[in-house]
């Protein structure tokens, strides 16, 4: 069975020099602060192509 998409953002927090991820449904991720950056503008450019185009898959 396929999961709806949540509709609550995720949590982030600077804890000792990384970046703690929380979010709904158990999700949790610790981040060095680069791969926390990578991961912000990789996830804007995912949110702008699927609120602009709603049937574009990208990898």
């Amino acid at each position: 069975m396929a999961r709806l998409p949540l509709d609550a953002p995720i949590d982030a927090a600077a804890e000792h020099g990384e970046v703690i991820l929380d979010g709904p449904e158990g999700l949790a991720a610790s981040l060095t602060p680069a791969a926390a950056k990578r991961s912000a503008r990789r996830i804007a450019k995912a949110a702008d192509i699927a609120e602009s185009e709603p049937h574009a898959e990208t990898p």
